[in-house]
C-alpha cells in the first residue's frame, strides 16, 4: 500500500512542471475579463475585434 502512495506522489510531481502548461499566452491573458472572450474566426456582430488569443490562432472579441 505504501508503494501505491509513492507511485501516485511521483506521478503528480512529474506533471507539476510540465512545459507548455504552466502559463497561458500573454495575448490570451489580456483577453480575459468582463465582456471579453476568445473565439474561432472573426468576431460576429455586435462584438468587435480587440486583439488575438492563443498566439494569433483565435480572435479576442469584446461584447
Amino acid at each position: 500500500m505504501r508503494a501505491l502512495f509513492l507511485i501516485v506522489a511521483v506521478f503528480l510531481l512529474s506533471y507539476q512542471a510540465a512545459p507548455g502548461n504552466a502559463q497561458a499566452a500573454a495575448d490570451t491573458l489580456a483577453c480575459r475579463g468582463p465582456g471579453l472572450g476568445c473565439q474561432v474566426g472573426p468576431c460576429r456582430p455586435p462584438a468587435e475585434n480587440v486583439g488575438t488569443c492563443r498566439d494569433g490562432a483565435l480572435s479576442c472579441c469584446k461584447w
